[in-house]
């Protein structure tokens, strides 16, 4: 952490802490969200809600995000998000500390129904919702719990990915290695942002970047299916 905080960008800048499943369940999380706030930063995170501490969220967090695809339970116990009823009753704990302005709903749409959590968000005044389309990755497929994902053919890229084309955010791996996105999840092949650039160039996607959503490609995505 500290290696990362003396590499960041002076300012303002919102940092968000974030790692597959809950990332507040990392030891030293409100730890690094305190030095952050100390240091000038606005430090986030996304929450799926399993577990949180609101006094230590308001008192940190500027404004938190949650991880919330359906309010159905038959729905949340079939794609993995067990304990639904929980959830909830946690964001009403939220909501009681931070009142809905400084919550912010996430939602991964991978063709669920969302009316009955649009009236939801509705009924409790939450207005910032962020809704996302299922990133169909090679390497983000094997994180999906209960999906049954095609695995996308080679392709040839038409074009650089905007992250790519401009800086939009710098994201740090738990090692310190900086990506130029938060969408690699296997740095193993990962070969630098020159050489990524070099062979979109050339018609070529990086492995790390294998069936990415932000890749202006020459022939369609393939659909992701669920069973």
């Amino acid at each position: 952490m500290n290696d990362i905080l003396g590499r960041l960008t002076p300012g303002r800048h919102a940092v968000s802490l974030q790692g597959e499943g809950e990332p507040t369940m990392h030891p030293r999380f409100w730890d690094w969200a305190e030095r952050l706030g100390k240091a000038g930063y606005l430090p986030y995170t996304i929450t799926n809600g399993s577990r949180i501490d609101a006094d230590l969220a308001d008192r940190l967090l500027p404004n938190l995000g949650i991880s919330l695809d359906t309010v159905d339970e038959v729905e949340a116990n079939r794609i993995g998000r067990l304990k639904l009823d929980f959830v909830l009753r946690n964001v009403d704990i939220l909501l009681s500390h931070l009142g809905p302005k400084r919550l912010i709903i996430h939602t991964v749409d991978y063709g669920q129904p969302m009316d009955a959590l649009k009236d939801y968000l509705r009924a409790h005044r939450l207005t910032r919702h962020i809704v996302q389309p299922l990133q169909p990755k090679s390497d983000y497929a094997i994180h999906y719990q209960n999906h049954q994902v095609i695995k996308p053919l080679v392709k040839r890229a038409a074009g650089t990915c905007r992250y790519l084309s401009r800086p939009l955010m710098r994201y740090f791996d738990v090692n310190g290695k900086e990506l130029p996105c938060c969408f690699i999840k296997d740095t193993r092949d990962f070969p630098g942002v020159d050489v990524m650039r070099q062979m979109m160039s050339r018609g070529h996607v990086p492995t790390v970047c294998d069936g990415c959503s932000e890749i202006p490609e020459r022939q369609p995505m393939n659909r992701v299916v669920f069973s």
